[in-house]
């Protein structure tokens, strides 16, 4: 046989592949299990009816959501090699970046002595922490889902995994949480969230190795 026949041969029925991703269900899930420990360990805030029908709540949701839909988006990216990863890191940036403005807008339109309190508020010693705790739930079928990934990165992957479990596990704590201000969630919630992120770096590190 000739070598082109025998090319010819090979390529023969040859369909196109999927670039590999996270399956959405995985993402679901991940969700559903941090809304779980969320139930089962913190409980609902006991106003949450009334902050459904308020844009505060769902502000917040969606600056979580959005954090969620960037960390996804550059992981896919980090796991599928020879793929430029520069502007989906761009876009964890503006998502950050927009909750800074709307903190800093917050802030602006407050007298200078409520400032601290809009900061703060009633739980910032415990924010972080419980967001961190809450995405010990969705870690497992994150990474999980994350298996048909090839990344190079290990460290950079690690930590686009553990943002994605983060911002997870801070939707979900948005439904215990009664803090909304804008500078609060700019700063608390995403000080869990990079918590997170700085865990999964360090496990990716050595998890993600091929």
């Amino acid at each position: 046989m000739k070598t082109d026949d025998l090319i010819d041969a090979l390529a023969a029925g040859l369909e196109p592949v999927r670039p590999a991703r996270i399956h959405p269900l995985w993402v679901a899930g991940a969700l559903t299990a941090s809304v779980a420990g969320v139930l089962l360990l913190l409980g609902l805030r006991p106003d949450l009816g009334v902050a459904l029908t308020g844009p505060a709540f769902w502000l917040k949701a969606l600056y979580t959501m959005a954090m969620a839909g960037a960390a996804l988006i550059l992981l896919t990216r980090l796991g599928r090699p020879g793929v430029p990863t520069s502007l989906a890191a761009y876009g964890v940036l503006v998502v950050f970046c927009g909750s800074a403005v709307f903190a800093g807008m917050g802030l602006a339109l407050l007298p200078r002595e409520l400032w601290m309190q809009a900061w703060l508020g009633l739980t910032w010693t415990v924010c972080a922490q419980n967001i961190l705790f809450m995405s010990v739930f969705a870690a497992p079928l994150i990474w999980l889902g994350a298996r048909p990934l090839a990344p190079t990165r290990p460290m950079a992957s690690g930590a686009a995994l553990g943002l994605l479990t983060g911002a997870i596990a801070a939707t979900a704590y948005g439904l215990h949480c009664p803090e909304a201000t804008a500078p609060f969630v700019a700063t608390w919630y995403t000080l869990g969230m990079a918590l997170a992120a700085g865990i999964g770096a360090v496990v990716g590190r050595f998890a993600l190795r091929w």
